[in-house]
């Protein structure tokens, strides 16, 4: 509180001298005690001004120099806590090869009293870069204002082509002539540049952050301004990429770099007073962003080594009782455990790839399927989607069905078998009726286990 109101002029920065006013006694050394308070970077003088009785008053220096970001982040979640932190490392966690995109909602916060404008840039961060350096050629300002569509709005920063090549100066090109009406133009061009205290062309060179990219993370929108005194949102997201099967991990690091810009003339510079660079020449707001991309997997575990396989009868049909007829269908039934090992929560459905077939899913657990959600192709097949989070597991059951009709498969020929049915001749010239069925998991996205 004490220096928030010791700031409140907004000036960014601010002095306070204890003593400041007092006796000195004959022979008596006092020391002052100056403190500075800042909210704002830039380069500051002053001078401090010492008063003696009658005495023309004494003037000594002062300098500051304030470097830094004083713009924070708030991550805003759907949890009941929010951190808050500079320099802050974003991470979006294990997610699935290939998945859906993953978005954070981010608050900028700016306790400075001047209105920043950053301009936002992504960076992937790759392990086998060994890039030190990055050359930059600039053509006026590189940060100027952009409007809703993403056009360059007109600023007295920005420079275009025409005007870089006014600046030249006549007299290095002799070959070429100038009319009166070309170098009054030009005159006016340069004082105006000149006057202004702006580069048309820099140079600069700059430690290598990492390369450029829109993915897999990206930011919305990428030029915001963040009110002096108040917070502004914006959105990272992660769209997780397709993971090569020869890869069981991948880590995906990148960078997001946010460029500060001052609009007001006032707030760059005061004369012999406070002086800021900003663009290239501030330190720009840095946000790690870090994530983990895993393949799908659920570990299957059955009650047999030797798999799921039924074996069923035609006697299955006979009751106990005889009296009773021949029954219409005889179950079979075998259960497998579906158990997530990884790190993130899998969503899968669970379906035969031959629903004629005489097999069926007859039930699951469903104590462990505490999250279900529909995806465009599963509201159209109205397949209802499991999940599984880290280290829970899931109770599948599976079921043969023996049933009249399936007696009469080994009279038909192959052309009128179902996919996967086969009949078998045995030497004893007893024939056998062999069904290969699939129980395919389908993750979210779009992969499969057989």
């Amino acid at each position: 509180e004490f220096a928030a109101a010791l700031l409140s002029q907004g000036k960014g920065a601010a002095f306070y001298i204890q003593p400041s006013t007092g006796t000195l006694e004959a022979f008596q050394q006092l020391t002052i005690e100056i403190a500075a308070y800042n909210n704002m970077w830039g380069e500051y003088q002053d001078n401090l001004v010492c008063k003696v009785g009658d005495l023309q008053p004494k003037l000594i220096p002062m300098q500051m120099t304030v470097k830094g970001c004083p713009i924070f982040l708030q991550l805003i979640s759907p949890w009941p806590f929010t951190w808050t932190r500079r320099n802050a490392t974003l991470r979006f966690g294990t997610q699935v090869s290939g998945g859906s995109p993953v978005l954070r909602r981010v608050q900028l916060n700016n306790p400075s009293p001047f209105d920043i404008r950053l301009d936002l840039e992504v960076y992937n961060q790759e392990p086998d870069d060994e890039k030190l350096v990055d050359l930059l050629v600039l053509f006026g300002y590189p940060f100027p204002p952009v409007d809703m569509a993403g056009n360059e709005a007109a600023s007295g920063g920005s420079t275009s082509e025409s005007e870089v090549v006014l600046k030249l100066d006549p007299a290095a090109i002799p070959s070429c002539t100038f009319s009166k009406e070309f170098r009054s133009s030009f005159s006016r061009a340069t004082l105006s540049r000149e006057s202004a205290g702006e580069k048309n062309i820099s140079v600069l060179i700059r430690p290598h952050e990492g390369v450029p990219a829109d993915s897999p993370y990206s930011v919305a929108p990428r030029q915001i301004v963040v009110p002096g005194g108040g917070s502004s949102d914006v959105y990272i997201s992660f769209t997780p990429l397709v993971l090569p099967d020869t890869e069981a991990e991948l880590c995906c690091d990148g960078l997001v770099l946010g460029f500060m810009s001052l609009d007001d003339k006032r707030a760059r510079r005061v004369p012999s007073k406070v002086r800021r660079s900003h663009g290239y020449g501030a330190p720009p707001l840095r946000v790690h962003v870090e994530a983990v991309l895993r393949h799908p997997l659920l570990e299957v575990e059955m009650d047999h080594d030797r798999g799921m396989v039924f074996y069923s009868v035609a006697s299955d049909l006979l009751p106990a009782k005889p009296f009773f007829g021949v029954l219409t269908d005889a179950v079979i039934t075998q259960s497998l455990k579906l158990m997530n090992c990884t790190k993130v929560r899998l969503y899968f459905r669970l379906f035969l790839s031959t629903p004629s077939m005489p097999f069926s899913l007859s039930s699951t657990d469903p104590k462990k399927s505490t999250e279900t959600s529909h995806s465009k192709k599963e509201e159209r097949e109205q397949q209802l989607q499991h999940v599984l989070y880290p280290q829970q597991n899931m109770l599948v059951k599976v079921s043969f069905h023996t049933n009249l009709e399936l007696l009469g498969y080994q009279h038909l020929p192959e052309t009128q078998l179902l996919p996967g049915c086969q009949v078998l001749q045995l030497k004893s010239g007893e024939r056998k009726l062999q069904f290969n069925q699939n129980l395919v998991i389908e993750h979210s996205n779009y992969t499969t286990q057989v």
